[in-house]
């Protein structure tokens, strides 16, 4: 093979820089069960952030998926504190005495710098518990995943809403910052300053296997290209079975030259390929181009979701995330069941238990205790720290849960271990929810703290956490309710009309 593993890995790299604000950091600490952060996606290539989907990572996470992406290689630790000690081959370790001199400072840093080379991780373990780990490029050049400088972290759990930055989560930073003594703010990443422990570096690269196919391609037949596909239903919206779904594959080239295409696409099981654009046979240096392809689900299809379609640009794989199904009422049920909902709410009804009067008169049974979701559809955990929820196995026809639609900060997701997608949503807006949706948020493990709010099109109406009295949300307000729905102890979204 020609191309090195140095510069495979770099490219693999690369590709992730490449995505921009499509990839940003997501710094809650571990899950305290399953030592996951709740939003971030190692197991995802780049292409799977785009402008309909979020990728989350954070330092530990984005070289885990670098390596994995580029060599199918797992990193043997997730914490940053276990990686000090896990990462092999170690080729360095420091503890600190917090007595070191400038002179000592220095003579580190000549060490360091005398043996780091290329595709180097170096990671350290602050006093809090907590650490960093960053990716030596070369050429003076460090690259990690973090905020910006001086910036609020990725999500305020305390106050409940996004911080997403224009120029994302991940930076390439002259590898000067990292032996910083000064007391500055910059300092505060550095391995010298005070809240550090002790720090290492390892050279996975040595001991990696041989290259993916996708990032063998990556540095040949698509070398310099940038793809993504993105589809008609993104995030929580969904596409209905007998209905149409619209990919869009976009192809950006980020060098000089112009290259050949060679793009196929294979329409998802249980859908058949209806029209497609006319694929272009090259594309310039700097040029962007879009390709359309349009598919019809079967009426047949009960599944909860289509898988992504197949597409293949230049030998790459391209990732495409799944779309969700699900079944639509017709407007004289809709209108039925808002008519209802509304004057069972304005008696002073949950939103929950009013809905269930409106469901019924369109033959779905919704259960309109609050507290009963909580077993019916989480398993409640304990730990050390507190407890926990994990979700149960999802069937949406039956418990009406919108399939991925549910997370919060003490929610943990068993599926995120072992597989790349896992079925937890990473992020929610209002176009995620479609009239007659039901928002149900928990405020502890047993469910005796819970509300519910109904989605009617233009507003949520119910009683929020810790109020009396109904109270509808509309504009900013219903936005900043649901940017906040990550900081509840646990949220779902039920759809009844998947039950229709």
């Amino acid at each position: 093979m020609k191309q090195t593993k140095l510069e495979i890995l770099l490219a693999t790299a690369e590709a992730f820089l490449r995505r921009g604000s499509y990839v940003q950091y997501d710094q809650r600490s571990m899950d305290r069960v399953l030592e996951l952060t709740p939003r971030r996606r190692k197991y995802l290539p780049p292409e799977a952030a785009n402008s309909q989907y979020t990728q989350f990572l954070d330092c530990s996470g984005y070289t885990s998926a670098v390596y994995l992406q580029a060599f199918n290689y797992l990193l043997p630790a997730d914490l940053t504190w276990h990686m000090v000690d896990q990462l092999e081959p170690r080729l360095y370790y420091y503890e600190r005495t917090h007595k070191e001199t400038p002179a000592d400072f220095a003579r580190i840093e000549a060490e360091i710098r005398a043996i780091l080379q290329p595709g180097d991780l170096i990671t350290y373990q602050r006093q809090v518990g907590s650490g960093h780990i960053v990716m030596y490029l070369g050429n003076e050049q460090y690259t990690d995943c973090t905020v910006p400088r001086l910036q609020p972290n990725s999500y305020n759990y305390q106050d409940g809403h996004n911080n997403f930055y224009d120029n994302g989560g991940l930076w390439v930073k002259p590898v000067s910052r990292l032996f910083l003594q000064e007391d500055t703010p910059e300092a505060g990443r550095a391995l010298f300053a005070d809240t550090v422990t002790r720090f290492s570096v390892s050279r996975p690269l040595d001991i990696v296997g041989e290259p993916t196919p996708a990032a063998i391609a990556r540095v040949t037949t698509a070398k310099d290209l940038w793809c993504a596909v993105e589809n008609s239903a993104p995030g929580l919206r969904q596409a209905a079975p007998g209905g149409e779904v619209e990919y869009r594959l976009i192809i950006r080239n980020c060098g000089q030259e112009t290259r050949p295409l060679d793009i196929s696409f294979r329409a998802p099981a249980g859908c058949v390929l209806t029209a497609q654009d006319a694929c272009p046979k090259t594309i310039a240096g700097g040029e962007e181009l879009q390709v359309k392809f349009r598919v019809r689900v079967d009426e047949s299809n009960t599944a909860p979701y289509l898988d992504g379609p197949t597409v293949i640009v230049n030998e790459l794989d391209i990732f495409a995330h799944r779309v969700l199904l699900g079944r639509s009422m017709t407007q004289s049920q809709w209108e039925t069941v808002k008519k209802i909902t509304a004057d069972a709410i304005s008696t002073g009804k949950t939103a929950l238990a009013a809905a269930a009067e409106g469901y019924a008169a369109v033959g779905v049974q919704v259960e309109p205790l609050e507290k009963k979701y909580t077993h019916t559809h989480f398993f409640l955990h304990d730990s050390t720290k507190g407890d926990v929820l994990s979700r149960c196995p999802q069937v949406p026809e039956r418990d009406l849960a919108v399939y991925s639609a549910f997370g919060g900060k003490a929610v943990i997701t068993p599926e995120m271990g072992s597989t790349p997608v896992g079925p937890r949503t990473t992020y929610f807006n209002r176009a995620d929810l479609l009239p007659g949706d039901i928002l149900l948020c928990l405020e502890d493990g047993l469910g005796t703290d819970a509300f519910s709010v109904f989605y009617d099109g233009e507003s949520l109406t119910g009683r929020f956490a810790g109020e009396t009295a109904c109270r509808c949300l509309t504009g900013d307000a219903l936005d900043a309710f649901v940017d906040g729905l990550f900081a509840h102890y646990a949220f779902l979204l039920l759809r009844p009309a998947q039950g229709i």
